[in-house]
């Protein structure tokens, strides 16, 4: 039988979340195996089957966790009677938006497989205040077989459950969802018969009625139920009501019913004891904008973080020169992702290093303020078909902020569209900005799409290689790739996909053909990139990455040697690297020996070359730190100089740590000082041992110069 979901809704307050903690217990004693999500920002849904614990709650998880190290073990607490415990929790307070957090605590749970959970029930605890796009994704089809509203006799309870039954209706699913109203009574005179005449007027019924009992106050506060508590008690007789009504209702045995949500003026009626008045026709939806003159296409003091993961499944969609994107935002989101990647390719492309020409087929779909009101999703439908309609087949939809804060279905739509157009493909990226993520996130979240496009049953072929990793700037020079060929070439080998370098779908593709896969560079986030091909192929790594120094490049030579069986070609290349890196170091050693050099540096570099490199030439490196995004503390660093690397380092240190250590050379990608010290700036580099020869002459120069620029005192010097 598949699993039942049902949702409570109710006004923030009313009791909602203690009578779905004592519903999931009843529910679970009467054999249903019971998973409950608490959907509301005070994350306490949960609290009285956790013994009065708080749990963790989704998006603290996702916000600390980094996407490829998510657990849905870590989110799942056992609670009483084993009912499974989740929260969704929100974002703090006067920050963000707490519908959107429903959003992404849904589709976290479901990426980390909720779904296949051994579950016969799903209890959804949702506060029913404002049916926003985001609280209202309960009352979604997929999500909800049933709803049971909690009200009191009180107004504004009555008015947020008959708000909840509008909501209801914009999500019709063809088959009646409300099982009735569950009275938690507040003891106001004639509250019982107020909330039964709204339940008629509504067409629905009273479920329940559950009394103002001390023995609730009591349980709470030993951090329990009330049917936990006191089993034998009226107040769990009527628990185990309403635990079988909804049994009954999910083996079809008693049918559920259309609300018929009351108007302004009925409401008023009711609140007065008056006869309610027959009810008007429902208005028109009112469409989005037409495009009159007086609205505004811009969202007003807003900050677009560039670094958002919007951003980067945009910029990895914008690498596959056969993929069209659509961008679900407003123009203040294209313009800026647009204009950085539009550089990018002007500045690349004029290096003549790509035999194909760039491409630029995005589109946006240019919310403006009146859709942060009314949905975008037609925004969204018209931007698509205007997609195929210039004949591409294959498309991305990247959503930015705006479409996740207002609970935008796009999936529906993306669905829709795909079945009355085959042939044409669409990829789906909820970045909804940054809220999933930074940039890399997003990146990951478009790779994870992209490796579905691998024909898996393509054999491999001797003689070819695939290359992984988030950047190729460290080959987009003639002289770098002129390198990297050589030493391939000496084995034999050339590229077959270059992923997620400047490519296209048939190279994609074909990505099995290549008999090795071979990081760029070794780091968190190009191993995280061939999970998701791993995944997809089931191929495994070639142990070594691209190598950058002597050392790296003595190991790949002879890992490759191996593996081609040209072992004796290896021995002769090192040989030569060795002879002309002590030649180098022999000459240099004079200007580096001695020297006290800091190098503060981000974990997307491995630095291990240019460690060996300056002690080989007799520096001291008194601190060598790794300082991550604040969103990946605690990545993995890879590194055979490990023990001498201050992981996690607070930037704040910095000018202290300067201070005390007196370098004679800071070499950063992060932070320039402005204490009389000299600046290398770290950068990337090409492979092999000549780029690492190349740097450390610019090093030399460095340190041949002043400690201050006469510049900087207003004169010359």
């Amino acid at each position: 039988m598949p699993m039942y979901q049902l949702a409570l809704y109710g006004k923030g307050g009313i009791g909602k979340s203690t009578m779905a903690a004592n519903i999931s217990v009843a529910l679970a004693r009467k054999g249903k195996k019971i998973l409950q999500v608490g959907c509301d920002p005070k994350h306490d849904s949960t609290r009285l089957l956790l013994e009065g614990k708080a749990q963790p709650t989704v998006l603290e998880y996702v916000r600390n966790t980094p996407i490829g190290k998510r657990k849905l073990e870590d989110l799942i607490m056992t609670g009483t009677d084993g009912v499974l415990c989740t929260e969704a929790g929100g974002p703090e307070p006067g920050i963000g938006c707490a519908g959107r957090g429903i959003l992404t605590t849904f589709d976290t749970l479901k990426k980390l497989g909720a779904d296949e959970l051994d579950v016969d029930m799903k209890i959804y605890d949702v506060l029913g205040d404002v049916v926003c796009g985001g609280f209202a994704v309960p009352l979604r089809g997929e999500y909800a077989d049933g709803i049971i509203l909690v009200t009191s006799g009180e107004f504004m309870a009555m008015y947020a459950a008959n708000n909840i039954m509008k909501g209801l209706g914009n999500f019709d699913t063809g088959s009646p969802r409300l099982i009735g109203i569950l009275l938690n009574s507040r003891g106001v005179e004639g509250e019982e018969e107020l909330v039964r005449r709204f339940a008629k007027a509504t067409g629905t019924e009273v479920i329940a009625v559950m009394p103002r009992d001390n023995l609730f106050a009591e349980a709470e506060g030993n951090g329990h139920t009330v049917r936990e508590m006191f089993p034998d008690s009226v107040i769990s007789k009527s628990i185990d009501a309403v635990a079988q009504r909804i049994i009954d209702v999910s083996e079809g045995k008693v049918q559920c019913t259309y609300p018929k949500p009351l108007n302004d003026e009925q409401l008023s009626d009711l609140a007065a004891g008056r006869e309610i008045r027959p009810g008007n026709p429902p208005s028109p939806t009112r469409d989005p904008c037409g495009g009159c003159s007086r609205c505004k296409r811009s969202i007003k003091d807003s900050r677009i973080m560039m670094s958002c993961a919007a951003y980067g499944a945009l910029a990895a969609y914008m690498k596959v020169r056969d993929y069209a994107i659509v961008l679900h935002g407003p123009e203040s989101c294209l313009y800026f992702m647009d204009t950085s990647r539009s550089k990018a390719l002007v500045e690349l492309y004029d290096r003549n290093i790509f035999p194909a020409t760039p491409t630029h087929n995005i589109r946006c779909t240019m919310m403006d303020d009146a859709v942060s009101i009314f949905g975008g999703v037609k925004y969204l439908e018209k931007a698509i078909m205007d997609t195929i309609a210039e004949g591409h087949k294959r498309i991305a939809v990247v959503t930015t902020c705006m479409p996740g804060i207002i609970g935008d279905d796009c999936i529906s739509v993306i669905d829709r569209i795909m079945k009355q157009n085959p042939g044409v493909d669409i990829h789906y990226v909820p970045a909804d900005g940054d809220i999933v993520g930074e940039y890399t996130d997003g990146f990951m979240m478009a790779v994870s799409n992209l490796v579905q496009d691998i024909d898996v049953s393509i054999q491999p072929e001797k003689g070819y290689i695939n290359l992984i990793g988030t950047s190729f700037y460290d080959l987009h020079t003639k002289k770098h790739m002129e390198e990297l060929d050589r030493m391939l070439g000496g084995f034999g080998l050339k590229v077959n996909c270059r992923f997620m370098d400047e490519t296209c779908y048939e190279s994609i593709r074909s990505f099995c053909r290549a008999s090795m896969d071979i990081l760029l560079t070794d780091n968190a986030n190009n191993r995280e990139i061939y999970d998701h091909i791993s995944q997809r192929t089931g191929r495994e790594l070639f142990p070594i990455a691209l190598p950058i120094g002597l050392y790296d490049y003595e190991e790949w030579l002879e890992a490759v040697g191996v593996k081609t069986g040209m072992e004796a070609e290896a021995k002769e290349e090192i040989a030569k690297a060795e002879e002309r890196y002590d030649s180098f170091v022999a000459e240099h050693r004079h200007r580096f020996e001695g020297k006290k050099i800091v190098i503060i540096n981000k974990l997307s570099f491995n630095v291990d070359w240019l460690i060996d490199i300056l002690l080989d030439l007799g520096a001291e490196l008194p601190l060598i730190a790794a300082q991550p995004s604040p969103r990946k503390k605690k990545a993995e660093l890879v590194s055979r100089h490990i023990d001498k690397v201050v992981q996690d380092y607070d930037g704040d240190d910095f000018i202290s740590d300067i201070k005390k250590i007196k370098p004679d050379l800071i070499i950063s990608d992060i932070a320039r000082p402005n204490e009389g010290t000299r600046f290398a700036r770290l950068k990337k580099m090409g492979f092999g041992v000549t780029p690492t020869l190349e740097y450390t002459e610019y090093l030399e120069n460095i340190m041949r110069l002043p400690t201050e620029e006469g510049w900087t005192k207003g004169g010359l010097q």
